[in-house]
C-alpha cells in the first residue's frame, strides 16, 4: 500500500470539489481532516516507507537493521526502508502517531505523520530507554526486561534517574511554596501542590525500583 500525497492530491479540482461535499456532512472539515490523517496512518503502517526526516544520528538505526532508500521523488517526504527482522509497525489511538515495535513488543521507534492536506508533515525518532521506563512508571505502560535495550540493569538507572529529577523539582517547588516574601498564598498553594505531584512521582519511581530488585534476574 502507498501514502497518498493529500497536498497534491488536493491541487485536482475534483478531488477538492470531493473534499468540499465531504466537509458539508456530519462534523464538517473537520471530520474530513480526521478522515485523512486516519486513512494516512493506516496506510503508513501498511506500506514499506518511513518518514525521511529521522530525528538523530542515522547511523544508530543502521547499527539496529534499518535500511533506508533515498526519499521518494514523487514524495519526499517519505522514503522505502526496511525494519530490522520480527520487527512492525503499529498505529496507536491517535491518527498522527505510530510505532515500531521489536520482537519483544517494546516501542522502540515513535513515527509522527500529520496527512492533513494543509499542513502535511512526517519525522520519526528513536524512543529511549529513560522514555520507556517513564511510560511503565507514570502511565502504567508495560515493561519488558530483555539481554540486549532494555536490561535490568539500563532499566534500574533510568528509574534512579527519575525518581531524582523528581525528588530535585519537589524540593525546588517546595522551596517556592516557602517564599512568603515574593509570592502571594494562592502561588504558594499551586507550587505546594507541584511540590506534593512530584513527591509523589517520586515515590512510584521508589516503589518500582524496589520491586525489580527484588526480584531474581530470569523470572520475567
Amino acid at each position: 500500500m502507498g501514502i497518498d500525497n493529500t497536498t497534491r492530491r488536493m491541487q485536482d479540482p475534483a478531488d477538492k470539489l470531493l473534499f468540499l461535499a465531504e466537509s458539508m456532512g456530519p462534523g464538517g472539515s473537520g471530520a474530513a481532516i480526521e478522515r485523512q490523517e486516519r486513512d494516512g496512518q493506516r496506510q503508513l503502517v501498511n506500506s514499506d516507507r518511513l518518514p525521511s526526516d529521522i530525528q538523530g544520528d542515522r547511523a544508530e538505526w543502521e547499527v539496529l537493521g534499518f535500511t533506508f532508500g533515498d526519499p521518494d521523488p514523487a514524495d519526499p517526504l517519505f522514503m522505502p526502508a526496511t525494519l530490522p527482522e520480527g520487527w512492525k509497525r503499529q498505529a496507536t489511538d491517535h491518527s498522527m502517531g505510530s510505532v515500531i515495535v521489536d520482537t519483544l513488543g517494546c516501542e522502540r521507534v515513535s513515527i509522527f505523520y500529520k496527512a492533513a492536506f494543509y499542513d502535511r508533515k512526517a519525522h520519526m525518532h528513536l524512543i529511549g530507554v529513560t522514555w520507556y521506563v517513564t511510560k511503565h512508571v507514570e502511565y502504567d505502560g508495560p515493561l519488558v526486561i530483555s539481554d540486549e535495550w532494555a536490561t535490568r540493569d539500563a532499566v534500574l538507572a533510568a528509574m534512579r534517574e527519575l525518581r531524582e529529577e523528581a525528588l530535585k523539582s519537589a524540593a525546588e517547588f517546595d522551596g517556592f511554596a516557602a517564599d512568603t516574601q515574593r509570592r502571594d498564598r494562592q502561588n504558594r498553594d499551586r507550587c505546594a501542590e507541584h511540590a506534593a505531584e512530584y513527591q509523589a512521582t517520586a515515590a512510584k519511581y521508589e516503589a518500582a525500583i524496589a520491586a525489580l530488585e527484588a526480584e531474581v534476574p530470569g523470572d520475567r
